[in-house]
């Protein structure tokens, strides 16, 4: 009997625990600038110019590493779409501190060949608008991206499309990231540096390719090598104890010195509104739950110095 109640006591307190974990996906081109649809960029290999039009792909197979342990998700899919959101939610999870997350580019095997009738209306896997979905031999399209392009940027008048497909494509990597907690849960943000996905592939003259080969592979590479960050090293200038934050003023994220292991961001009237816990090699905060004004950070170093910095939020 006593060990029945140790049980449900133990199990009332990790749910209790439990918060609402959002993975952030931030689009940036090279230059730190948003990633976005419409804009022109210079092709990565063999010169010319892009103007992507239409960007999305699938996350499946998510494990959330954290205190010591991971959390995998079950039957978990997210279709990200660039255009439209860079918050998708990974449900309530009981965790403290993230060190990173792994997760799959694609549908996996064991559901990339069912009907997407079978699942209800706005499921990620269900029918999409345009679709997602190939057929029944290769399955689901993996990655959508399209664009125009050209040698010149002003005349972008040949198509690129790039479906990647098939399951010898699922791939899977894993990113250092950091958390930070706000008042609506906890948040993982991830940089994904989206003019890397054509790294290697010459777009100048336009391409076709829905397959399991060729350029289709490259772009998988590189998702899985080149496109995704916890970390942005080089906006970030430590001086003594006191830090330089960029982006300043910020809207979305903020850089923080690789060192640092917690930081707490305090309003004016000395509230702690949000704490980020970083592993490693991560350095991303997420601020997009501030409203404007000018905040205070305490820093805390790997080797237990503290420092401080003042960031401005404009909305």
């Amino acid at each position: 009997m006593i060990r029945s109640l140790v049980v449900l006591l133990l199990l009332a307190v990790q749910a209790a625990s439990a918060v609402e974990v959002t993975l952030v996906l931030l689009p940036r081109a090279n230059d730190g600038s948003v990633f976005a649809l419409g804009q022109v960029y210079q092709g990565r290999s063999g010169g010319g110019f892009y103007r992507p039009e239409l960007l999305r792909y699938y996350i499946s197979g998510i494990t959330v590493h954290h205190d010591g342990t991971s959390t995998r998700l079950i039957d978990h899919y997210l279709l990200v779409d660039v255009s439209k959101s860079d918050r998708y939610s990974l449900g309530d999870l009981a965790v403290q501190r993230i060190d990173s997350i792994s997760f799959s580019i694609g549908v996996d095997i064991a559901h990339n060949h069912l009907d997407p009738a079978s699942y209800p209306d706005g499921h990620p896997l269900g029918y999409q608008d345009p679709s997602m979905h190939w057929g029944w031999e290769s399955g689901y399209r993996f990655v959508t991206y399209e664009a125009m392009a050209g040698t010149q940027a002003d005349k972008l008048t040949a198509m690129m499309q790039i479906h990647s497909v098939d399951d010898a494509l699922y791939t899977g990597l894993t990113v250092r990231a950091g958390s930070t907690r706000t008042e609506d849960g906890i948040d993982i943000p991830l940089i994904c540096s989206y003019e890397y996905l054509l790294e290697s592939i010459n777009v100048s003259r336009g391409l076709v390719n829905h397959s399991a080969q060729g350029e289709a592979i490259t772009l998988m590479q590189n998702m899985a090598r080149r496109v995704y960050s916890g970390a942005v090293v080089s906006s970030v200038k430590e001086q003594h104890d006191l830090v330089t934050i960029a982006p300043n003023p910020a809207s979305d994220v903020i850089v923080l010195p690789t060192d640092v292991r917690q930081a707490t961001i305090i309003d004016i009237a000395g509230n702690a509104v949000a704490t980020a816990n970083l592993s490693e090699g991560a350095s991303l905060m997420s601020v997009h739950h501030l409203p404007t004004g000018i905040y205070g950070i305490v820093m805390h170093h790997a080797d237990a110095r503290r420092t401080h910095a003042t960031v401005a939020i404009n909305r």
